[in-house]
């Protein structure tokens, strides 16, 4: 037996090679095999794209000449369409588009049936490229332009067309705890490298994010921009965005139209965040990763959305506009619409629907809730330190923030414009046409009310108005609570409560004679008075101005909270913690601290507390600064005729006002400890009638 086992395992070893030897040869066909497929199918893959690169280049070829050919069905004939190609043959697509805004009738019916689709199929299209080397681009926000356009300029940059491009606003919403100033440097610094490969230039206006209508430098600028470009192709916002911020800018076009020719120049409308069918489709298919990743490098905006993932989404949707062309697509195609006329016929279309919304507005405008607190006084008491405190709580907008503008808004002055309609009609015509950047400029035309119930029914319309601007506060800012800074506003409480019952009232005093000594340095900035020490009879003037804030703040209606300059300046963390829970806004000590930091100050002035220059708003910062500026006998008159005033405004609201009556100055106010008011009992209760602290 053991011979038989032996010749079996010679037998065995004798026949592994043979074996061995044939798999080997069996894979290497295999092998083989599978590398011949895969070349045949490479070289097929190869044919069929000279084909549709063959396609694409007759298509270019062809686009000049001939609209690509639809496979779709035809409209139907119903009368509708048979009225809106009678108005095409007359007019071309804007005549069809003219037919199309007027048969709505409102702003966001029109939205609605062109998205559904309703005239989709029968409004003109081409595909297309825009026409000539020099391409301008008006960016509303620094990423807007990579949204609606950016496959389009990417491949105008390839063709060697010249980019130059416009951001109107300074990027600066609301990123975290960033100021405005870092929000707005980030996003420069992002649109930079952007582009730096494709445009020729970006211009950065910085109109701040939020303004409500177009400043003067800006149209100064675009005009300047459009005769030193001369643009053959200008992009714009489509009139048919939804932001105001978007559509904002077509205003701006239209203005800059008036000033300087546009007749040479094409007008593309792109969209970002409407969804509409267009007159000109770009086939972006071969350039759509590019404009990804351009979308992509914005990183400050894509922080809380994928805005590159809403582009690419929004290219695909609008990839339909391509069936039926001659293109052959190796991919999946994405497309960009935009709505493409001749600058004159764009602008009139434009003018057609911003005037269709701004009547679906006003007919909206009594939905509009109203503020929900005034800032009413008093002058040259840090009014301007509380609304930039207040504005820098993250669920807070109080305007204005900033003096001279600094935050695109402006004091309403609603309240006492509003009591000039009976005693000067004129001036009230005249003032409340330049109130808030025009918003009530309508209201004011035509001839005044004459009797009481007219002028009644204006007031009103007048508050409505108002109420509509805080809200689009609200909605540009992101934030629930909104509230408006005037100091006259305490002269007229009763126009108040007749337009908002029961509104929230915030009231910061000071020291009468430190108010005098920066109002003296107020109209020295403003050239209204000479640099001269102050005067008696300047003394006596603004003594008589204090009279009347005291007597106008003791007729106050509650809900109101009285606090004092000095006060905040030496407790502020108390302070403000009293100020927010008489608002019902979120108040802890570290978001007290933050608004504190944000609206310190240094921060406002980049000078330390108790440094002084005289050109600034924010001149000193101090209390008690009026020993140095007042001789001692105008100190003391001031404090003598103001006496009984003063303690009458102590007694109702509680307050300690004894500081106003020294003789000494109070100096620079320590480092604030985090201990309650020194009157904690004026703090309490925040809703109740009436809350005062000093």
């Amino acid at each position: 037996m053991c011979w038989m086992q032996s010749a079996k395992t010679a037998i065995r070893r004798t026949l592994a090679w043979p074996y061995l030897l044939v798999r080997a040869r069996l894979t290497t066909l295999r092998i083989n095999l599978l590398r011949s497929l895969a070349l045949r199918l490479t070289r097929r893959a190869e044919r069929l794209g000279d084909r549709s690169r063959a396609n694409s280049s007759r298509a270019l070829a062809l686009m000049g000449r001939t609209k690509p050919k639809r496979t779709r069905t035809k409209a139907p004939k119903t009368a509708h369409n048979r009225r809106r190609r009678a108005a095409q043959r007359g007019d071309g697509p804007a005549g069809a588009w003219h037919y199309v805004i007027e048969g709505v009738g409102s702003q966001e019916g029109l939205r609605y049936l062109l998205d559904a689709g309703l005239f989709g199929r029968s409004l003109p299209r081409e595909l297309t490229m825009p026409p000539g080397d020099r391409i301008l681009v008006l960016v509303p926000h620094q990423d807007d332009e990579g949204i609606g356009a950016g496959g389009t300029l990417i491949r105008s940059a390839r063709a060697g067309k010249r980019l130059r491009l416009v951001y109107y606003t300074d990027g600066a919403t609301h990123f975290g705890d960033l100021p405005r100033e870092e929000v707005s440097r980030l996003r420069y610094g992002e649109a930079r490298r952007a582009w730096r490969r494709l445009a020729e230039r970006l211009d950065f206006l910085g109109v701040p994010t939020g303004t409500l209508s177009v400043p003067a430098a800006a149209v100064d600028r675009l005009v300047e921009i459009v005769r030193e470009f001369r643009p053959d192709t200008i992009f714009v916002p489509t009139f048919l965005e939804e932001p105001y911020e978007h559509r904002i800018l077509n205003r701006w076009l239209m203005a800059a139209a008036e000033r300087t020719s546009l007749e040479e120049v094409d007008v593309w409308g792109y969209q970002i965040t409407a969804r509409a069918p267009g007159t000109a489709v770009v086939d972006i298919t071969d350039v759509w990763r590019r404009k990804r990743r351009l979308n992509r490098s914005w990183r400050s905006s894509n922080t809380k959305f994928d805005y590159g993932h809403l582009a690419m989404g929004q290219d695909i949707a609008n990839a339909m506009h391509l069936k039926g062309g001659l293109v052959m697509k190796s991919t999946t195609p994405h497309a960009e619409v935009f709505h493409r006329f001749p600058a004159r016929e764009y602008l009139a279309l434009t003018r057609r629907f911003l005037a269709l919304a701004a009547s679906v507005e006003q007919a909206l405008e009594p939905e509009s809730p109203p503020p929900d607190f005034l800032v009413i006084g008093m002058q040259k008491s840090g009014t301007y330190w509380l609304t930039a405190l207040l504005d820098a709580h993250p669920q807070i907008r109080c305007f204005p923030s900033r003096p001279a503008g600094g935050d695109g808004s402006s004091e309403a002055h609603l309240f006492d414009v509003m009591a000039r309609l009976e005693t000067d009609p004129e001036s009230f015509a005249r003032s409340m046409s330049a109130r808030l950047d025009g918003a009530f400029a309508d209201l004011a035309e035509g001839s005044l009310p004459e009797s009481e119930t007219e002028r009644a029914e204006l007031r009103a319309k007048l508050a409505t108005r108002f109420a509509r601007y805080c809200d689009e506060q609200r909605r540009l800012h992101g934030k629930p609570f909104v509230g408006e800074k005037t100091t006259e506003t305490v002269h007229h409480l009763d126009l108040v409560e007749e337009a908002f019952p029961g509104i929230r009232k915030l009231c910061i005093l000071r020291d009468p004679r430190d108010r005098a000594v920066s109002f003296h340095y107020h109209q020295m900035r403003k050239g209204r008075r000479p640099d001269v020490p102050i005067g008696d009879a300047d003394v006596d003037a603004y003594i008589e101005r204090v009279r009347a804030d005291y007597e106008g703040l003791l007729g106050i209606e509650g809900p109101y909270l009285v606090l004092t300059y000095e006060e905040l300046s030496a407790s502020p963390v108390a302070t403000l913690m009293s100020v927010l829970r008489f608002l019902d806004a979120y108040a802890s000590e570290d978001h007290v601290r933050d608004m504190l930091a944000r609206a310190s100050f240094e921060r406002l002035t980049d000078r330390d507390r108790g440094a002084e220059a005289a050109d600034s708003y924010y001149r000193k910062g101090v209390v008690g600064d009026w020993s140095a500026k007042l001789d001692p006998a105008q100190a003391e008159r001031m404090v003598e005729t103001l006496e009984a005033l003063t303690a009458r405004v102590e007694e109702r609201f509680g307050l300690d006002l004894g500081a106003y009556r020294e003789a000494a100055p109070g100096g620079l106010p320590e480092e604030p400890p985090p201990t309650e008011p020194r009157s904690s009992r004026n703090s309490a209760n925040a809703r109740s009638s009436g809350v005062s602290t000093s």
